[in-house]
């Protein structure tokens, strides 16, 4: 496996998929994905941690019953059911483990 130096120290994914209307499945963007991931963006811009954290948009993480959801590294930690309350824990763990 190639190593590299990364540009972030720690990121978070956050769910944002869209399934097509009607599917029998939930998904996180009906649930507010995009809209956490944007202002888990903008908080960590507020703290002056974007040059250091990276907050991305994904797929499917799975969990789709319990969304939205986000995967965090280098912990690799799983958050379910995310709300805006749980954002600035998120980000303070984010920046702990950068």
């Amino acid at each position: 496996m190639l190593k590299q130096d990364l540009p972030f120290d720690a990121v978070a994914f956050v769910c944002t998929h869209q399934r097509p209307d009607g599917h029998p499945k939930p998904c996180c963007a009906d649930r507010g994905g995009s809209a956490l991931r944007q202002e888990l963006r903008e908080m960590a811009a507020e703290r002056g941690l974007d040059a250091r954290v990276g907050i991305f948009a994904s797929g499917c993480l799975g969990g789709c019953e319990l969304g939205p959801t986000a995967m965090t590294f280098p912990d690799g930690k799983m958050a379910f059911g995310l709300t805006e309350r749980d954002l600035p824990a998120l980000l303070e763990e984010l920046d702990e483990g950068g």
